[in-house]
């Protein structure tokens, strides 16, 4: 009989074969009367193990010898495990307004997921971001013949940890309004030191669905752009005259903007300068200009763990 070590070993590489043929675009032209929609991805850089593998060998081990893979018949969906968020309420958003978090674990959330009715509040749709992932773009499309979900969102890593490999765990949410994470492919960017290097993950599922008799098109695709960017060590804030002259300059730490600037009355532009590091040790600079039809200041600081989070500063050009 196979030893407990090797049989757990033979798993992984039957796991692995089994996963290298799954595709994450989904797309199932019969008719079903209700299925899980896909709302999303949750983005870790460890793998979530919800796989049974007890179950597994339990229910599966007679079956591996003779005949190795080709002749295994098994559902590997039975034994893939479900972690549910919480509801909670939404920190710094109305104080009935609520999101669903999957609590006490490290992820990058991106989905957007709907809040049941209460006695307070209709039913809505929430988009979670976890603030990490930037420049999201959202698109709902509810008819009675066509229902959509969009996401697209960025984010911005440093070279350095550029090389982690992370997991798209889909997310659902069930029919009946529970939210849920399974585990998913794994991906990388690569090692690269330039900035502005990108790479793109996609999640897409089409099915058309049958309630109360009539069908209609569900559909969900989710984006996410991974971008690298050179952490900066200071950031600058240069106002400008009309004649391009400095009136002021203020030196920030990164994330150590404040909320609102105020610029003087003579100021005709605002320019910013993001002051950073390259793999060689030389200074670069990077700057944007902000003009006065511009009413916010984009700035990044970057975490310990390599993740880069967008500042941004509101600009009262009317103050004074």
């Amino acid at each position: 009989m196979m030893n407990k070590r090797l049989l757990s070993a033979f798993l992984v590489v039957m796991i692995l074969v089994s996963a290298s043929g799954c595709q994450l675009a989904i797309e199932d032209k019969g008719e079903v009367k209700a299925r899980d929609r896909l709302i999303g991805v949750f983005i870790t850089d460890e793998y979530l193990d919800l796989f049974d593998t007890e179950k597994f060998l339990n229910d599966n081990a007679g079956k591996f010898f003779p005949g190795g893979l080709n002749n295994l018949n098994i559902d590997y969906s039975k034994y893939q495990k479900r972690l549910y968020a919480t509801l909670v309420p939404k920190a710094g958003e109305h104080p009935d307004a609520k999101e669903y978090v999957f609590e006490g674990v490290d992820g990058i959330p991106f989905y957007a997921a709907r809040v049941p009715a209460d006695e307070k509040e209709n039913s809505y749709i929430t988009t979670v971001t976890g603030k990490v992932v930037c420049d999201v773009h959202t698109s709902f499309i509810l008819r009675d013949d066509e229902d959509s979900i969009i996401l697209e969102g960025t984010v911005y890593v440093t070279p350095d940890t550029a090389d982690t490999i992370y997991q798209f765990n889909p997310v659902y949410q069930s029919h009946d309004g529970k939210v849920y994470v399974v585990s998913g492919n794994s991906a990388r960017l690569g090692y690269f030191e330039d900035e502005g290097a990108t790479f793109s993950k996609a999640l897409d599922e089409k099915v058309t669905v049958t309630e109360n008799g009539i069908s209609k098109t569900v559909s969900s695709s989710v984006k996410v752009t991974m971008t690298v960017v050179l952490p900066p060590n200071k950031i600058s804030v240069l106002e400008m005259d009309k004649d391009s002259n400095v009136i002021s300059r203020t030196n920030y730490s990164p994330g150590k903007l404040p909320d609102t600037i105020t610029p003087s009355a003579v100021t005709e532009y605002i320019l910013v300068e993001s002051h950073s590091t390259d793999a060689d040790g030389k200074a670069v600079t990077s700057r944007s200009v902000y003009g006065r039809k511009d009413n916010h200041i984009k700035t990044f600081y970057c975490r310990d763990n390599g993740i880069c989070i967008q500042q941004w500063t509101n600009i009262d050009w009317d103050a004074k």
